[in-house]
């Protein structure tokens, strides 16, 4: 790709001293201006992302690079320094005797560019037809992506009947995946949208889809199957594995179209920004008494976060959590009265007080839903609420959360006009109450939506109604919390179940994943380390994870945690009741000081350990080692055999405090099922 550029001529001559004077000022006024004018648009940036530079064919974000030369779409995606991609990525199109269109010449050049996007414009042309593509490059490297197909020079009596997209990537950078709408069936696992790479797949249109490995992935995304046209519904989506490179291969269409045709999706590469590295210590707790089933007693009327202080003694329990070591408490929907209300409450400022006396942030909960209860819902509940293709709310008339005071609360959509007093609403009551963050309860889930009121939802030629999914929407009023709660020094805490969708979660500090599966049967079976990685484990996305487990039979925190630790994920206790539960690790990796360690994961072989079913992972500190050592058999006890890393001779088991004998360099546990131990060595 050319890009343009101008080269300042550089003329010597005489001049007298007050015309140097002058130009010396003009010129530094003229920096001074450039200065100001770059720091505002630079703060238009938010932390921690950096500023998009467009050069030599290459737009750069933060940690990855979109290359670009004689094609439609971009030749090269490189992630943390390495590529992606196996070779360019590639619009199929066939004639109705479904022989290959040859695509002969391109070209490629930036439109336009600042701090905060570069739009890409690009063309690839053979004798039938022209491929026009726009991309616009926003700094969290979010692609936006028009891709039209116009007649070409000899088009007359050809037929386009078959178009793909193809992303070809590099075979070892593609080995877990991801999408997004997770299965919700009487007889689904709740994980079926996430795991390994070993062999070919095929999903019917999906909203976002994920593929990469542990440090890094592409995702593709769009709002809509409009203009979709596959031969086989089932197989929009598929990943076909091979020795050099695996395919991402999107099927647009299947039957004869009609040019000009144009499709828009998505394009991101992950991690989508840096990992902080003292996450963990934040010792988050959500305050409400929560499990599977609803183990907790229902309030029979509303009071102030009834179900964080039941019995009303809120310094008492305060007082005992942080003793306990929590740091952040998250409090649910019932610190108002009115579900996604934030309305300022006096006697809750009193609650964000009491949290802050004694050295603990305080999240409240935002959410997904319009009470009748809300002054807005008369004049805009018609226009704003999710319904299906049906025209019908999702659930039912009787659907909707049920809660105290006496309301059902529904489905909103943030492609309405909900968004902006929403945004509105939490701006105010994070500064009236001195929050220190938000906590998202499904927020960023671009929900199907296809109530035409406001946007959503588009008709065939039949006349026939389907959803689409609000994913740039989502994401516009996520950027706009996002840079308002970053300004602040504050959090965005996002509960999603089963969508890592990076254009929305890339602009929250953290998610809580997990309560998917929290109802399901034999999660210890369901549950594989691979689906972890792909989805539960941040790293890859570039957003920390935390891990919702409700206990019931069969499942407890003791079972979350031989899986979550593996991969430098904790486990968060759901109420103040729990947190003992919690504490002794997190009082561990505090004294070890996991935060400022250097953490190999399993996968890496850091730890020579056996049998099969034995995980190990490290933290490091000089010659001291914090090791994870986790049984993830659903069902069969081990003995396991640890060799200690880094010669060390003693060991020490950190949560059962006893010295572990060292034969040899070696130490033998005995693990039941889904059980883990933390072993100090040195």
């Amino acid at each position: 790709m050319e890009l343009w550029k101008y080269d300042n001529g550089l003329v010597a001559c005489r001049v007298p001293h007050v015309i140097v004077s002058l130009a010396v000022g003009i010129i530094a006024y003229f920096l001074i201006f450039t200065f100001a004018h770059s720091a505002v648009l630079a703060a238009s940036v938010p932390t921690p992302w950096t500023p998009v530079e467009a050069k030599d064919g290459i737009v750069s974000v933060w940690g990855r690079e979109y290359s670009f030369a004689s094609n439609a779409l971009p030749v090269g995606l490189k992630s943390a320094g390495r590529n992606l991609l196996a070779g360019p990525m590639r619009i199929v199109c066939a004639d109705a005797d479904g022989k290959e269109l040859v695509w002969k010449k391109g070209g490629s050049w930036v439109q336009e560019s600042d701090d905060e996007s570069a739009t890409v414009c690009a063309w690839q042309e053979a004798d039938e037809v022209v491929a026009d593509v726009t991309m616009r490059i926003e700094f969290d490297g979010m692609a936006k992506v028009s891709l039209a197909l116009v007649p070409g020079a000899k088009s007359e009596g050809v037929e386009i009947s078959r178009v793909c997209l193809e992303i070809p990537l590099a075979h070892e950078r593609a080995t877990l995946f991801s999408w997004y709408p997770v299965l919700d069936g009487p007889n689904d696992t709740g994980v079926e949208n996430s795991g390994e790479i070993t062999g070919n797949l095929a999903w019917p249109f999906r909203s976002s889809v994920w593929i990469g490995d542990e440090s890094a992935g592409i995702a593709w995304f769009c709002e809509s199957d409009e203009n979709f046209h596959p031969a086989d519904p089932k197989r929009v989506v598929e990943v076909l594995p091979g020795g050099k490179e695996t395919i991402l291969r999107i099927r647009l269409s299947d039957k004869p179209i009609a040019k000009p045709d144009t499709w828009m999706f998505g394009l991101q590469t992950t991690p989508v920004k840096p990992m902080p590295r003292k996450f963990n210590a934040n010792h988050t707790v959500h305050a409400p008494r929560m499990g599977a089933g609803i183990l907790f007693k229902r309030p029979e009327f509303w009071w102030t976060a009834q179900r964080a202080f039941p019995d009303g003694k809120i310094d008492e329990t305060l007082d005992a959590a942080a003793r306990s070591g929590a740091k952040t408490v998250v409090f649910h929907e019932d610190w108002i009265p009115v579900q996604n209300n934030p309305m300022p409450n006096p006697d809750f400022k009193k609650i964000v007080d009491a949290c802050h006396a004694r050295g603990m942030k305080a999240l409240v909960y935002l959410g997904y839903e319009l009470s009748p209860l809300d002054p807005a819902w008369g004049e805009n509940h018609a226009k704003w609420l999710v319904t299906g293709d049906d025209g019908n709310l999702v659930g039912g008339v009787a659907g909707g959360w049920f809660r105290q005071p006496g309301q059902r609360d529904y489905s909103v959509c943030y492609h309405s006009d909900a968004a902006s007093l929403w945004l509105e609403r939490a701006k105010k009551a994070y500064d009236s109450l001195s929050l220190d963050g938000f906590y998202l309860d499904g927020t960023i889930l671009p929900r199907k939506c296809a109530n035409e009121r406001h946007g959503c939802g588009w008709r065939d030629g039949g006349g026939k109604l389907h959803v689409t999914y609000p994913i740039f929407a989502v994401r516009r009023m996520m950027r706009e919390l996002y840079s308002f709660v970053e300004s602040r020094g504050g959090r965005i805490d996002a509960h999603q179940s089963g969508c890592v969708c990076p254009a929305d979660l890339a602009f929250v500090h953290s998610y809580w994943d997990g309560e998917q599966i929290a109802f399901r049967k034999d999660i210890r079976k369901n549950l594989s380390i691979a689906a972890f990685r792909a989805e539960f484990m941040g790293r890859n996305h570039g957003v920390p994870c935390e891990f919702l487990a409700y206990e019931k039979p069969g499942w407890s925190y003791d079972d979350a945690m031989a899986i979550t630790l593996l991969h430098d994920v904790m486990v968060r206790p759901c109420g103040f009741a729990s947190v003992p539960r919690i504490a002794p690790v997190w009082k561990v990796f505090d004294d070890f000081g996991a935060t400022e360690a250097e953490w190999t994961p399993y996968w890496k072989n850091p730890v020579v350990v056996s049998p099969e079913s034995v995980k190990a992972s490290i933290y490091r500190r000089g010659r001291k080692s914090l090791i994870v050592v986790s049984n993830v058999s659903p069902d069969k006890p081990a003995s396991a055999v640890v060799t200690l890393p880094d010669g060390a001779s003693h060991a020490y088991d950190e949560l059962a405090g006893r010295e572990l004998t060292v034969a040899d360099g070696k130490v033998g546990l005995d693990i039941l099922p889904f059980r883990m131990v933390l072993i100090k060595a040195w």
